[in-house]
């Protein structure tokens, strides 16, 4: 060891070890993984104990980076061979002329070289130190898609409203300017005119004269909107105070944040987070290798919005003028939002404790806070990630408070078990509902019982959601939603929210909302012959007609929902079975279809330009699972919109005992009849349709009716009279259920023909097939106890105690 000449550089040298004349870039920076109290000149100030821990640490990572480094050869050359594209972010555009090349050859034995997008990276694959797995490269590939555009929409969204109060006060002032004008040509004419009191506006002029107002206004937005290029500014955007901050909570191998940072445009911070230091210590060995050494920056830095980094108190203390300066912007850093430092930080920390730091102090805004509230106050994120091992709850309500307004939440959960029902009491413990066991639409009511837990989190702090996608890929959901500062909304969140009552013996479900809001005419009616009894008593009386005021806004009373019970069906309509009782769930919108044709619309574009878009904006680069994503989203947009939850068709006939009708003829039927119906994109046999439950039960009856099914055999217990229900003595016979089903009267003109045209659908991926062989959840990573393996095992020393 002492032959090899060993130099750590600090880290304003990129931290970058050289081993004689060959660099080094795999050593992570210690001041990097623990923070500035574990850095090696700070070992002065700990105990023995905690001293002797930072050592082996310390050697422990220098001996293992020059291993790794002594297999891996990292070359940058240059090529001139493809012009940065204009859309690209300045961390792009500065080493578009770059490329870091890997020599295969030189990869370690036993570790894989993975390319995902435009980073690469060297796993183990030995040990599961770091989780990875290749199968989610479709949900990363799809958030690297959903945070392109949401950097799009969010730097349109701060241009128009921008622009909106510049907009609003250049019009405030030309009418002041031309009522003084006319005051002046008033007085000119004859003063007596200007003494005369103006006849006082009524209500409806003061509201036509503000909509015209605002009808101008919008107008001349979006005159002025129309000939702005929102993707080259938020490319730009990158490298201004006006950048994106995004919060990675869970990042593992850092591979997720590094595609952002390549491929997302408008990026300006990205906060590698992760409790591991094994995983935060192979982030910074992506980072390395990816060429971002350089982008690096360290934690505990801040700016205010005018770009200055905040001086510390001892640098104050020191610095009369300095104390002067603090003095007089001490009320304008109270109104001045703080800055992250732009690059890539990476930290070793609890993912819950840095978003509640980063949170506003509820009912306060930053100008209301003193200094020394001020100081430690983080600033919000704009994008937060969260992709947990499991449930996401533990992670929510930190999450909700640290995201700005309009920011973006991404979120993962992948404890199925718990929301498909197999646990519904551990689903019930986590997110505050229950749901139903071996049903069909299981997929769905997973996604609308995450969302209604992130709904109700929300609207704690006075917030709501607006689900921007919400989709079930292989054994995980994920949804991206975006979170408001909207306390009126928060009344409205119990229309949003419904209770599912599903039938015991057959696929008959019923969803109603927790609660109502009627107009106050249908709640408050009255005979005729009431009112024209009181118009009678009062013109006799001499007086004038006291008739009730009546309106046709929407109350502000809220009342309670009401259940099948009240619908005259207290038992299920088809089988005479009672119900069981599931959610609460989220029964608004799952998707907003805007941005879900928006999102079509650009990898069909980028498909026919080698998988970028021509247009600069997302996606950057091409995306490996591009037509799986495209498939997914055509699905998604194809849903009927208002139709919570669905049917399966083979679960329908089975319960008739009828083999499974064609889907297409299915559909037609129930599109004949007047509604809508679709597929659901993780499930093909789904019915997702407006119909009620006796309408597709009479497609069903119709079917049958003209290909009458088999008989169902009974069971020997049930010819012996074992079984209850059975003809056996002292038993009452059951009905079958396919009998009772298909015995009900229709109330609906079935017609199967397929309307021409019907089955015309755009081309598209929809149903993909396994990402692999044996694909599915990985084991969790074993990082802490296989590093303190590893250094126990080098016999450099004890840890003792805690790891840092």
């Amino acid at each position: 060891r002492a032959s090899r000449h060993i130099k750590l550089s600090s880290l304003n040298n990129s931290s970058i070890i050289h081993k004689s004349t060959e660099q080094s870039p795999l050593l992570p920076s210690l001041s990097l993984l623990f923070g500035h109290h574990h850095h090696p000149r700070n070992y002065l100030h700990c105990t023995r104990q905690q001293h002797h821990q930072h050592q082996a640490i310390h050697h422990h990572l220098l001996k293992r980076s020059i291993h790794k480094t002594s297999h891996i050869t990292m070359t940058t050359t240059t090529t001139n061979t493809t012009p940065p594209s204009p859309s690209n972010n300045d961390k792009d555009t500065s080493t578009s002329n770059a490329s870091t090349t890997i020599d295969t050859p030189s990869v370690p034995p036993g570790h894989q070289l993975i390319t995902e997008g435009q980073i690469t990276m060297l796993y183990p694959q030995s040990e599961n130190s770091v989780f990875y797995n290749p199968v989610q490269v479709q949900n990363r590939d799809l958030s690297v898609l959903m945070l392109g555009m949401y950097a799009e929409r969010r730097t349109e969204r701060a241009w128009v409203s921008a622009r909106r109060k510049e907009v609003r006060k250049e019009m405030m002032m030309s009418e002041q300017l031309e009522k003084e004008e006319q005051k002046k040509k008033e007085e000119e004419e004859g003063g007596e005119t200007t003494t005369k009191k103006k006849k006082k506006e009524s209500k409806e002029e003061r509201k036509a004269k503000v909509a015209r107002f605002e009808s101008a206004l919008e107008a001349r937005v979006s005159a002025d909107k129309s000939s702005v290029d929102f993707t080259e500014l938020t490319a730009r955007s990158s490298s201004s105070p006006n950048g994106m901050s995004v919060f990675e909570a869970l990042a593992a191998s850092g591979l997720r944040s590094l595609r952002y940072w390549k491929e997302v445009p408008g990026v300006r911070t990205i906060v590698v987070n992760d409790l591991d230091p094994v995983a935060v210590e192979m982030a910074r060995e992506n980072v390395v290798r990816n060429g971002f050494v350089n982008d690096l920056v360290e934690n505990r830095q801040f700016d205010n919005a005018n770009g200055m980094k905040q001086q510390s108190k001892d640098d104050n203390n020191n610095n009369d003028d300095a104390q002067k300066q603090k003095k007089e912007e001490k009320g304008q850093n109270q109104t001045n939002h703080k800055l992250r430092p732009a690059g890539l930080q990476l930290q070793v920390g609890d993912a819950t404790h840095e978003m509640y730091m980063s949170r506003l102090p509820p009912n306060l805004h930053p100008h209301q806070l003193n200094p020394t509230q001020f100081h430690h106050l983080k600033p919000q994120y704009d994008v937060i990630d969260l992709d947990p091992y499991g449930s996401c709850a533990p992670f929510s309500d930190a999450a909700i408070q640290s995201v700005v307004d309009g920011g973006l939440l991404a979120v993962t959960c992948t404890d199925m078990a718990a929301l498909g029902g197999s646990h519904p009491e551990t689903c019930y413990g986590r997110y505050g509902a229950f749901p139903i066991q071996r049903v069909g639409y299981l997929q769905e009511l997973a996604l609308r019982i995450l969302l209604y837990h992130l709904s109700v989190v929300a609207g704690r702090y006075g917030r709501t959601i607006r689900p921007v996608l919400s989709v079930g890929m292989a054994f995980y959901c994920r949804v991206f939603v975006e979170v408001y500062d909207d306390k009126a909304g928060v009344n409205n969140l119990s229309l949003n929210h419904g209770h599912l009552f599903q039938s015991t013996k057959c696929s008959t479900f019923h969803i109603t909302p927790v609660a109502t809001n009627e107009a106050v005419s249908s709640q408050q009616q009255n005979d005729t012959s009431d009112e024209t009894n009181a118009e009678n008593k009062t013109e006799g009386r001499g007086g004038g007609s006291r008739k009730k005021r009546r309106s046709n806004k929407p109350s502000n009373v809220y009342r309670n929902g009401r259940g099948p019970c009240s619908l005259d069906e207290p038992l299920c309509g088809e089988t005479g079975a009672p119900y069981k009782l599931g959610g609460p769930l989220w029964i608004g919108p799952l998707h907003d279809l805007e941005i879900v044709h928006d999102a079509i619309a650009r990898l069909e574009s980028a498909a026919e330009n080698g998988g970028v878009n021509p247009l600069g904006g997302a996606p950057l680069h091409p995306l490996h699972t591009a037509s799986t994503l495209h498939g997914l989203l055509v699905s998604v947009s194809e849903e009927v919109p208002d139709a919570p939850l669905y049917h399966c068709l083979p679960s329908l006939c089975s319960s008739v005992n009828s083999p499974t009708i064609p889907m297409l003829n299915f559909r037609a039927a129930l599109v004949n009849a007047g509604y809508e119906v679709s597929a659901y994109h993780k499930e093909p046999s789904a019915v997702k349709t407006n119909a009620p439950n006796y309408v597709v039960w009479d497609v069903v009856r119709a079917w049958c009716k003209e290909y009458p099914p088999a008989k169902r055999k009974e069971s020997k217990r049930h010819r012996k009279g074992e079984e209850q229900g059975s003809n056996a003595p002292g038993n009452q016979p059951d009905v079958d259920i396919a009998t009772k089903i298909l015995s009900k009267e229709m109330r609906t003109e079935v017609d199967f023909t397929i309307p021409k045209g019907f089955g015309e659908r755009k081309k598209a991926r929809r149903w993909a097939l396994n990402p692999e062989k044996n694909w599915g959840p990985k084991k969790a990573a074993s990082g802490k106890n296989k590093r303190k393996k590893e250094v126990d095992e080098d016999g450099d020393g004890e840890m003792g105690g805690e790891e840092p």
